[in-house]
Formats: structure tokens, C-alpha cells, sequence
């Protein structure tokens, strides 16, 4: 039992370290675009942030693992990261949209741009993106979460090694308006990191089924059960990156063993599919029809309704 406590700490410090270091490349960067006038360091800079919210995320998700559902949080507090997610995200879009408007203003002009200022800053984050690219290498195979943070990671050094190149361009050539060129990729690149971003974090939200759970594999696991009949219905909730909720009817024969299939059910999906939050509503077949022929009442919707108003008395025994 003692034994998860010190992978989710060595897990925590690795991820906390490359995003101390994800942080001082921004920073340095940020400074070293003032200094060379370099747009493609700037917006290198603002991809490099992208990975500084997403270590947060990935760190967030890791310590909130552990907490435990409560009353008025049932589903734990898995939600907190994608509301965070889909801040984060929108926020990359305005970025990216000022950095491309950026470029698209100094295509009429003629940047200054320090070739050598800007070769130095960019090599200094490269150099500092291998060392957090190394440290997230190993742990990224034991975890989703971590193989996210490290695929961010990759995606910078790619990045930093861009805007190195277009430096030496730069330098050697005197062909300043690469700066502009690497910038508009750049903000396109962010751009496209964040809609996935905010693209996911909306579907989360409103509960949209979700393609990443593989329902085939779960409903060959409950047909092979003895005494299933049909299952009618797999409502499958992503609560964040990798957790989900699954609720289950399903129709059972007369003289099927209710407690048996439950049983195996919640077995199936907590330890080979890793559900946390499952519900199963187990019914007999003689009640199919029933349910089909329950009509639903049309609800109010007005603003401000509340209440509880349904046409009939209920009668209470004390």
C-alpha cells in the first residue's frame, strides 16, 4: 500500500523540475526577443508557456489524483483541470492571434533584428529544453499524463532549434525577414495546440461521448457474464485526460445471480480498464417494455424556476 506514494513523488519532483526549467527558458527568451528585436524569439516564448500550463495541468491531475470524492463532489475534483485547460487554452489563442498580427505588420516594414543576440538566447533555451526533454524521457513510459507533458516538451525543442536556424540564416545571409516567416509558423502552431485544447475542454464539459474508450473491448467482457440478456445502454463521461465515469442498464434473465454480475462488472472496469466511477442498474427483462411505455413530462424552463411541482400529493408515514 506505501509502495504508490513514492512514484507519485518521483513523478511530482521530475515534472516540477521541467517546468522550473520550461519557465526559465520563457523568461530568457522573453528578455533575449527585447534585446535582438526577434519576433520568432518571442513567439517561441509564447510556445514555450503553452508548456509551462501544460506541466500545471499534468501536475495538477498528479496531485489531485489522490483526493477523494466527496458529497458535493462526487466525480473528485478532476473538472478543476479542464476548466483550467480550457482557460489556459483560450488564453494561447489570443497570443497566438497578436503574435501573427505581429508578423503580419512587420512584413511591410524592415525589422531590426540582432542575428547574434538572438543565436545566443535561442541556443541557451535549447540547451536548457534537452535537459527537461531528458528528464520527463523515463517517467513519460510509466504515465499518460507525463507522456502528454513530454510530447510539450519535444514540440519546444523543435521550436527553440527553429528559431536557432533562423538565426544563423540571419547571420550569415542578412535575410531579417525569416524572423517574420518563423513567427507567423510559429503562432500557427500555437494556435492549433490551443483550439485542441479548447476543443476537448468543451467536450468534456458538456459530456460528449467520447471516441477514446474503447466500449467494443467492455461490452465482449459483459456479454460473456452468465445471465445477461442485453445491455441497453453505456453512458460514458470523461471526467479529464485518461478518467472517466461509465454508468450501465442492463437486462438480466429471471434467474440470474444480480450480485454476481455487479460484482464482475465494477471488477472488469476498475482493475483492466482503470474507471473509477462506475454505476450499474441491473433489470429484468419483463420490465423492458415498461420503461419504454413511461412517458416524460415536460419540464419548465423558465428563468428562475425552482421548485418541485408535479400534480400529485405524496403520502408521508411517520
Amino acid at each position: 500500500m506505501s509502495k504508490p506514494r513514492p512514484k507519485r513523488s518521483r513523478l511530482v519532483l521530475f515534472l516540477s523540475l521541467s517546468g522550473i526549467l520550461s519557465l526559465c527558458i520563457f523568461f530568457i527568451e522573453w528578455v533575449g526577443s527585447k534585446e535582438s528585436g526577434s519576433l520568432a524569439l518571442f513567439a517561441d516564448a509564447g510556445h514555450i508557456i503553452t508548456d509551462v500550463f501544460a506541466h500545471i495541468i499534468s501536475l495538477f491531475a498528479l496531485l489531485i489524483a489522490s483526493k477523494k470524492a466527496t458529497e458535493k463532489y462526487p466525480f473528485g475534483f478532476h473538472r478543476f483541470e479542464v476548466l483550467a485547460a480550457l482557460f489556459n487554452g483560450l488564453l494561447l489563442i489570443g497570443m497566438a492571434v497578436f503574435i501573427l498580427y505581429e508578423s503580419y505588420i512587420r512584413f511591410s516594414g524592415s525589422p531590426h533584428v540582432e542575428a547574434d543576440s538572438m543565436l545566443a538566447y535561442s541556443l541557451i533555451g535549447f540547451g536548457i529544453n534537452l535537459v527537461s526533454a531528458g528528464l520527463l524521457v523515463g517517467v513519460s513510459k510509466t504515465s499518460l499524463n507525463l507522456k502528454s507533458a513530454y510530447l510539450h516538451v519535444l514540440s519546444d525543442l523543435l521550436g527553440t532549434l527553429a528559431v536557432v536556424i533562423g538565426a544563423l540564416i540571419i547571420r550569415f545571409t542578412g535575410y531579417r525577414e525569416v524572423d517574420s516567416l518563423l513567427s507567423i509558423i510559429l503562432g500557427i502552431f500555437i494556435l492549433k495546440t490551443s483550439y485542441g485544447i479548447v476543443k476537448e475542454s468543451i467536450e468534456i464539459l458538456i459530456e460528449a461521448d467520447t471516441s477514446e474508450f474503447d466500449k467494443a473491448h467492455l461490452l465482449e467482457h459483459i456479454q460473456a457474464l452468465k445471465g445477461i440478456e442485453s445491455v441497453s445502454q453505456i453512458t460514458v463521461r470523461k471526467l479529464t485526460s485518461g478518467v472517466f465515469s461509465i454508468e450501465l442498464q442492463i437486462f438480466v434473465k429471471t434467474d440470474a445471480d444480480r450480485d454476481t454480475i455487479v460484482l464482475e462488472i465494477h471488477k472488469v472496469l476498475k482493475s483492466e480498464f482503470g474507471v473509477p466511477f462506475v454505476s450499474v442498474e441491473i433489470l429484468s427483462s419483463s420490465l423492458k417494455g415498461k420503461l419504454e411505455e413511461i412517458t416524460l413530462r415536460e419540464t419548465e424552463r423558465e428563468f428562475g424556476h425552482h421548485g418541485h411541482s408535479h400534480g400529485h400529493a405524496h403520502d408521508h408515514h411517520h
